[in-house]
């Protein structure tokens, strides 16, 4: 009885085919999983951002004074993007507050100072009155976009209806 250590040539063509089907699928494997990365941390961005701003705007429009809104836009801006109002301050004097796009971030100025981020990777926002007869009820409508892989990018919209202004 002769005992043969090693491979046999046909084992050692089934080890290098197995190995190159493994070389081969890794890359796309790699790149799926980092396409996925990509997309779910630009979908967590902009739902982060999007919440954030809805709320700030929804809680800053309920103090507004509804008389003293104007809806308009910065030069270059999409159509109904600015919107300037008064509202209470809690010592009974007024302030001017104003929300809007300028390029693709959000921004809130207040008391006439200069503008203060609050959001960015702002797309598009609008302000609007639903109905022409009730002038303290506004929609808000929002999209944020989030560059992602390969000049692709992530958008989410969200819209507020019937803001409800309280003074």
């Amino acid at each position: 009885m002769v005992i043969r250590k090693g491979y046999t040539l046909m084992e050692m063509m089934v080890v290098v085919g197995i190995m190159g089907i493994v070389v081969l699928s890794a890359p796309k494997l790699f790149t799926g999983v980092y396409r996925f990365t990509q997309l779910a941390i630009a979908r967590a961005e902009i739902q982060k951002n999007a919440r954030g701003a809805i709320s700030n705007i929804n809680r800053g429009l309920r103090q507004a004074q509804a008389d003293s809104i104007v809806i308009d836009q910065l030069s270059g801006m999409p159509p109904h993007s600015r919107i300037t109002f008064t509202r209470y301050k809690p010592d009974g004097s007024t302030e001017t507050v104003s929300y809007y796009q300028n390029g693709k971030i959000l921004y809130i100025s207040s008391g006439g100072a200069g503008g203060k981020k609050a959001a960015d990777n702002l797309r598009y926002i609008a302000f609007t009155y639903p109905k022409t007869d009730a002038a303290y009820i506004l929609s808000i409508s929002l999209t944020f976009e989030k560059a992602t892989y390969e000049g692709g990018a992530k958008a989410l919209q969200m819209a507020v209806e019937k803001v409800r202004i309280m003074n």
